[in-house]
């Protein structure tokens, strides 16, 4: 399909498509959608368009809003898989502070070649194995809310809580993030669970981590792995926690894609996807490594049960109309940036979701978690032209985000195809630097 870029690349209108109405989650026939200075000014008739705009031909494609990826860990060889995957906005939730503030002005240069990124800088963890520096040790109350201070006034975006986190620490960052008006979001794991977060108002719970904690708290201080408190749901438990989540407005960020490629990691399917071509080979030596595939049989079994019990869970939250977001955790094990949104939401598909509403949680509802809404989100007069033109419908299949044709940040044009092949010459150069965000194996 031949689409003619317009002559003036700062002022011209889009027309002959369809656009995607986030309001009614469909696509609309007949409007046009006017872009000047890399923002939306006008969606109108395009027997309403102003006689000096060039009114640019999409030949029946789908206008979309930019796709956002509220859970990642960016690294600078990511920007063009992204942008070529249609994902415009993500959101880095662990890196080193000087190294992702960085990024985040590179990224928000005009024609950078990367999506917007909203940053939380290092996470607040505990003592214990070091993810470093991707996270930061705190041991104290005092000591968590001086970091907090330290990252507020770096300028983060918002806040994140981790695993090892204890409660009086998690509390006293918690506290002070909401004295600077910082949204938080947490990973839980060996002290608080997921009911106790939300009741002290955290905003936004990663992974579905803390919520078997919160279904089996008995279990749990016991020392019983989490892995091992899905399989067992008890419906009465989590009716009351899906509420809870529900009538808290806690925004919920799955990931289901990161859980389903570490559990079935020995499936010979992962290793030979055509999507790894795009990967540093130093990234895949660091997959296998710590997720080796020769997993045991036993282990093999745990997964499936708590891959299915998990799916259950969220197959709830979709029901009850909690407010769940897309994010990826790419690059973790298996996961190609920009591709693991694509993955992501066709599994929030496979737990129950509707493909329009999985569009509106990589779209405006994750706008909304990010603070964007007035940025980005939706096609809209005073947003900023983050625009994807699509053949299909992925309101009706979500599969139809593999067709992209042309994706625009700010206005600026991208061709896919042409953005792939540029990703596809960098694991080879991506510079492998003493700092790493994941550990220092990769």
């Amino acid at each position: 399909m031949v689409i003619t870029q317009p002559a003036n690349p700062r002022r011209y209108a889009l027309t002959g498509g369809r656009v995607w109405d986030s309001t009614n989650s469909c696509l609309r026939a007949g409007l046009a959608v006017q872009v000047e200075a890399g923002t939306i000014v006008g969606v109108y008739p395009p027997e309403q368009a102003p006689s000096d705009v060039e009114m640019v031909d999409v030949g029946g494609l789908s206008l979309l809003p930019g796709l956002i990826d509220v859970h990642v860990h960016s690294e600078d060889w990511h920007g063009p898989l992204y942008l070529a995957c249609g994902v415009t906005t993500v959101r880095d939730t662990g890196c080193a502070l000087e190294e992702v503030l960085q990024r985040r002005r590179r990224w928000s240069t005009p024609g950078a070649l990367a999506p917007r990124l909203v940053c939380c800088g290092p996470m607040l963890n505990g003592p214990g194995p070091a993810l470093l520096p991707m996270g930061v040790v705190v041991r104290t109350a005092d000591e968590a809310r001086l970091e907090v201070d330290r990252l507020v006034e770096a300028g983060v975006d918002q806040i994140k809580l981790y695993a090892r986190l204890d409660w009086p620490c998690f509390m006293a960052a918690l506290e002070r993030a909401k004295q600077h008006g910082k949204y938080t979001i947490a990973h839980l794991q060996d002290f608080g669970d997921a009911r106790q977060a939300i009741l002290a108002g955290v905003d936004e719970i990663e992974h579905l981590s803390g919520c078997a904690e919160a279904l089996w708290p008995e279990r749990h201080a016991e020392g019983q792995h989490w892995r091992r408190l899905w399989p067992d749901l008890p419906a009465e438990r989590m009716d009351a926690l899906v509420a809870l989540i529900i009538e808290r407005r806690t925004w919920m960020a799955v990931t289901r894609g990161v859980w389903y490629k570490i559990g079935t990691v020995w499936d010979p399917r992962h290793l030979d996807h055509p999507q790894l071509r795009y990967a540093p080979v130093s990234l895949r030596s660091w997959w296998a490594k710590v997720y080796p595939a020769d997993v045991s049989a036993e282990l093999r079994l745990e997964w499936i049960r708590a891959l299915a019990a998990m799916q259950v869970f969220t197959a709830s939250l979709v029901e009850g109309g909690a407010r769940i977001i897309a994010g990826s955790d790419a690059p973790f094990v298996n996961l190609v940036p920009g591709f693991s949104l694509h993955d992501e939401l066709q599994l929030l598909v496979d737990c129950g979701m509707r493909p329009a509403q999985a569009l509106d949680a990589a779209t405006r509802l994750a706008a909304e978690a990010l603070g964007l809404s007035g940025a980005v989100g939706t096609i809209e007069p005073g947003k900023e032209a983050d625009l994807l033109l699509i053949d299909g419908d992925p309101g009706q299949d979500i599969r139809a985000l593999a067709r992209i044709q042309r994706v625009l940040r700010a206005g600026v044009w991208h061709e896919p195809g042409h953005l792939l092949a540029q990703a596809e010459t960098q694991p080879d150069t991506a510079a492998q630097r003493l700092q790493r965000r994941i550990s220092d194996l990769y």
